[in-house]
């Protein structure tokens, strides 16, 4: 792909953000006055490790669409950040610091088919090639979602020890908080010091011994179970963690639109780190994907206020 100026990527993100933010029925779209800048960037723009932004599994979530604004946030944080449409090869992602995956799907599922019953969006060589490539050196954000974004990630999320539930995990919809005062945001390098995040109803999953958790509910969340009574969930079921994998890293997340600025509910409701409760959205998955790309974390930031 051919390099772009810095100039070209913000304006083209920034035709991206309008232009996706035409009326829509029934869907999200692109808040246009979304705050996409960053105060201090992790790297000079332009300067930073190559983001891929997979494009290639139906993925829901795109450079082009709905994750305009994060890769607009990426992008002033200094990062190289480029749509992957490509087949998933070695040669492919050679010269990428970070793979990020966000609610894929298998266009092969029938549309009537109940959406806790999706298939996995990546082949058995696929996973391999992802694996080994983590495994070797590389980084992979996988963002899951709700059904059907849960099952079509469950395969390659298995591969590296993590079980996606297939159904989906809710508080109030509008106020699936975590933060320190109530124990749902987990101490650690990554979220030292920020305020409280917010999800918009997603996925969840529990992940091998070997991880970090990052998000994760308690007993006033449910799992929407289909047919039967709602189970409430437990500390072990999480939202979020990270996981090292030989040399490399993984992260997963149980929602997508939290790490995004974008409108629902006919242009009235905030998901992502435009809404006024999500405080530490921006920071959180710029932390992150700074982990995910170097290994580093930010350096300097205080300790929670509970901590």
């Amino acid at each position: 792909m051919p390099k772009a100026t810095t100039a070209a990527l913000v304006t083209r993100f920034a035709v991206i953000l309008f232009a996706a933010a035409a009326p829509a029925v029934a869907q999200n779209v692109v808040d246009p006055n979304a705050d996409t800048s960053v105060a201090d960037p992790a790297f000079p723009i332009g300067k930073g490790p190559v983001v891929l932004v997979d494009s290639g599994h139906d993925e829901n979530q795109t450079l082009a669409g709905n994750y305009a604004p994060f890769g607009a946030v990426l992008t002033h944080d200094g990062y190289v950040v480029r749509d992957f449409a490509e087949p998933i090869s070695a040669v492919n992602l050679a010269g990428a610091s970070l793979l990020v995956i966000a609610e894929p799907r298998d266009p092969k599922d029938p549309s009537n088919a109940p959406k806790y019953q999706s298939t996995s969006a990546f082949t058995t060589e696929e996973i391999a090639t992802l694996t080994a490539w983590v495994k070797s050196g590389g980084a992979l954000l996988m963002i899951a979602d709700h059904p059907p974004y849960a099952g079509s990630l469950r395969a390659l999320a298995g591969a590296f020890g993590f079980e996606i539930e297939m159904y989906a995990a809710q508080k109030n919809p509008n106020a699936e908080f975590f933060s320190f005062a109530n124990g749902d945001l987990v101490e650690g390098p990554l979220t030292r010091g920020l305020p409280q995040i917010q999800t918009f109803y997603g996925a969840a999953f529990t992940a091998p011994a070997a991880a970090t958790p990052l998000l994760r509910f308690d007993s006033s969340w449910k799992m929407l179970v289909t047919d039967k009574p709602p189970r409430p969930m437990t500390p072990q079921d999480l939202r979020g963690a990270t996981l090292e994998a030989g040399a490399g890293r993984v992260v997963l997340l149980g929602e997508g639109g939290a790490w995004s600025a974008q409108i629902g509910r006919g242009g009235k409701y905030p998901i992502g780190f435009n809404a006024p409760g999500a405080k530490g959205n921006k920071q959180f998955i710029r932390n992150v994907v700074r982990w995910l790309a170097t290994g580093d974390v930010p350096r300097g930031r205080p300790a929670n206020p509970a901590g």
